[in-house]
């Protein structure tokens, strides 16, 4: 078979352009491997199953039993991916230290594990290792049971039962498969590190994310902070975050994100806005910081970053039309403190604020944070979970602006005797 190595597409013959993901020169030469199973098949009853009580493993790390659904559920198979040298191997590490587990590296040896653990200090009976790459002579020597298993990673290792070289498309579904198949069996929790495509997408067919009940991404924001997401689970959320600093010892939670994402909270300075948002259930509080400056180019120049270019660009055209400001002649700038993306549509009128703010060279009141969706009309839109997010804005000591409807309301109020 030819098979697509950026989607698992088939073919009985070679082609130029993958049909499905639509791709160039992605097509390779594979045996292509079906797994038997001649197991006899026992079916039960729904309510006979009541019985059975959801067993889950709790790593005391809470920044990431909060994003896999409030700990590893057992006989669950977890992909985990990440840029080359975000955390995944510090992470992987420091989460079997926490149960009975077996970290399977088949891309270091054992004196660079070692040296990882000694910096990260994790010293105790409950973490035990294997250099190897050969999966069928891995589960063939596997006579304990095990709480985890760490597969480091996805791509290095591979079937005897497959000709193809590992990191293949065939090599990648015959391995997640038999990976799977062991975590049903034994109950295990498994944990398999992914790398990524200059893309950012996991490598290999996407067969892979569908096969696995949880997907996780590491991400960094070229601070020394990791924001760890779900994108897939089966059993649980899957917009929860997880926020981690890289330490030379390791992976640390961050329990305060404040002290990232925002400056002193008396610190006024115009084009400062700040919001609440929410990650999942999880309200955290941003720092919006805007430029306005002349511009010299006939296009002025539009850059935001954690924030979308597109609607920054409708919240421009609704300042200009219901208020009035001329911003076709300034280069405008958007930053989120922090280096974090925010999707949260409740970000909106911080946004417009620290603009005109930065304008009108007027300082806001530092602790004040506001919240609201702007619509194309000019009108300001509540948005989900207020009191959650009044709730943290209290904790922090902090107001919420939530007078006005209109954004022509909110700037006569707050700059009308400017």
């Amino acid at each position: 078979m030819f098979i697509c190595s950026n989607c698992g597409y088939k073919s009985l013959k070679w082609i130029g352009r993958c049909p499905n993901c639509q791709e160039w020169e992605t097509f390779v030469n594979e045996y292509e491997f079906k797994i038997g199973n001649n197991q006899k098949l026992e079916i039960k009853k729904l309510k006979d199953l009541e019985y059975i009580k959801e067993e889950r493993l709790i790593s005391n790390i809470k920044e990431f039993d909060r994003v896999v659904g409030g700990g590893i559920l057992k006989g669950s198979l977890i992909l985990m991916g990440g840029d080359p040298g975000v955390g995944k191997s510090t992470l992987a590490l420091q989460l079997a230290s926490k149960f009975k587990s077996l970290y399977i590296s088949s891309e270091e040896s054992l004196n660079q594990v070692l040296s990882r653990a000694k910096r990260i200090e994790i010293n105790n009976d409950n973490v035990y290792i294997v250099c190897e790459s050969n999966l069928n002579r891995i589960f063939n020597n596997l006579n304990e049971s095990f709480d985890l298993i760490v597969v480091d990673s996805i791509q290095t290792v591979y079937s005897e039962d497959v000709p193809s070289s590992p990191g293949s498309v065939s090599q990648i579904k015959t391995c997640a498969y038999k990976l799977l198949e062991f975590s049903k069996l034994r109950n295990t929790s498994i944990l398999i590190i992914a790398h990524i495509t200059k893309e950012g997408e996991i490598s290999g067919p996407k067969l892979l994310e569908h096969i696995v009940d949880v997907v996780l991404y590491m991400e960094t924001n070229e601070t020394n902070l990791r924001i760890l997401r779900s994108y897939k689970n089966r059993f649980g959320p899957t917009n929860e975050i997880g926020i981690f600093e890289m330490t030379y010892k390791g992976l640390k939670e961050v329990n305060k994100p404040e002290d990232y994402f925002i400056s002193s909270i008396n610190y006024a300075k115009p084009s400062i806005s700040r919001s609440i948002i929410l990650e999942g259930l999880r309200p955290l509080i941003v720092e919006v910081q805007s430029l306005i400056v002349k511009t010299y180019y006939p296009t002025p120049i539009r850059n935001s970053t954690g924030y979308d270019i597109r609607r920054l660009n409708m919240i421009l055209a609704v300042i200009e039309k219901y208020i009035n400001i001329n911003l076709r002649n300034y280069d405008i700038h958007i930053n989120i403190v922090g280096g974090i993306k925010v999707s949260d549509q409740a970000m909106d009128l911080a946004v417009a604020l620290s603009i005109i703010s930065g304008y009108k060279n007027f300082p806001l009141n530092p602790k004040v944070v506001y919240i609201g969706e702007i619509g194309l009309t000019g009108d300001i839109h509540k948005v989900f979970l207020m009191d959650l997010r009044k709730s943290e804005a209290k904790r922090l000591g902090f107001e919420v602006y939530e007078n006005k409807k209109t954004l022509i309301d909110t700037y006569k109020d707050i700059f009308e005797n400017f």
